[in-house]
């Protein structure tokens, strides 16, 4: 793979230690860095630009944050603190950062395409691509979230507390604690749960859970109260998009995957 010499380093400003360890590392490997606090993101957009790599350092939350502003960029996520977070995505700790990052800067690493969601709401496109799921319903959980659910051909009218759709690497995270179902990492899937569908007199849903090739599309019309603030979420991120009562919301595989570093 390409040796890597300019790196962007992404991290959480609770990073326990693991930020001084790599800035070593990197000093070590010869490897130029930029470093951006997470919530910088006009920084990390405009650095990202110039970056062979981006370095995460913190949990799953920070690596879902920064791949919103990556293309085609190499990311390695190093786990801040393996008993507080989860880093799901990490392939290296402080532990062993010095070994992974000298062969990051070498070319000895090896690129997971972890399949990403693009969104597109009234025909225009979400700017943050999903690497874990999107979420459309309701803004709070406890109002129902009245929407039309079409995937190819079949169509269903649906009452629930909203939608998950999934991409491979999101089937271990939300869509897994709704009852979904895991899938290989690298997998070409889409997946989508309904969360607590109503059954009753008038609504009996069929399409509450199901798994879709990556060239399939799933398409949301929404019927949500006013009162009840419809919402559009990708990746469980603070930034929320209004649907409305007509919305049409359409959700498919983005061309661009997230290439994830690993060894």
């Amino acid at each position: 793979m390409k040796k890597i010499k300019k790196a962007l380093v992404v991290y959480y400003t609770r990073n326990y230690g693991t930020l001084s360890a790599v800035k070593k590392a990197l000093q070590k490997s010869g490897v130029a860095a930029s470093y951006v606090k997470r919530e910088n993101e006009p920084a990390i957009q405009r650095t990202v630009r110039n970056a062979d790599a981006v370095i995460v350092v913190g949990g799953d939350g920070t690596l879902l944050r920064a791949s919103h502003f990556i293309e085609s960029t190499p990311v390695l996520h190093i786990s801040s603190h393996t008993g507080k977070n989860e880093a799901f995505f990490a392939r290296a700790t402080s532990g062993d950062a010095n070994r992974k990052i000298r062969l990051l800067a070498a070319g000895e690493y090896k690129i997971n395409r972890l399949l990403r969601l693009e969104a597109a709401l009234n025909g225009k496109k979400l700017p943050f691509k999903a690497l874990n799921e999107v979420y459309a319903g309701s803004r709070e959980a406890y109002h129902v979230s009245r929407y039309t659910l079409v995937i190819g051909k079949r169509k269903e009218e649906q009452k629930s507390s909203g939608i998950l759709i999934a991409t491979p690497a999101g089937s271990y995270a939300w869509v897994r604690s709704a009852g979904g179902k895991t899938l290989p990492l690298t997998a070409k899937k889409i997946e989508y749960v309904v969360r607590e569908p109503y059954v009753g007199r008038l609504t009996k849903p069929k399409m509450t859970k199901g798994v879709l090739s990556g060239s399939q599309s799933i398409t949301l019309i929404s019927k949500i109260w006013e009162r009840h603030k419809g919402v559009v979420v990708i990746d469980s991120y603070k930034k929320e998009f209004e649907f409305k009562n007509g919305d049409r919301l359409v959700v498919r595989a983005a061309k661009q995957p997230l290439n994830l570093v690993s060894f």
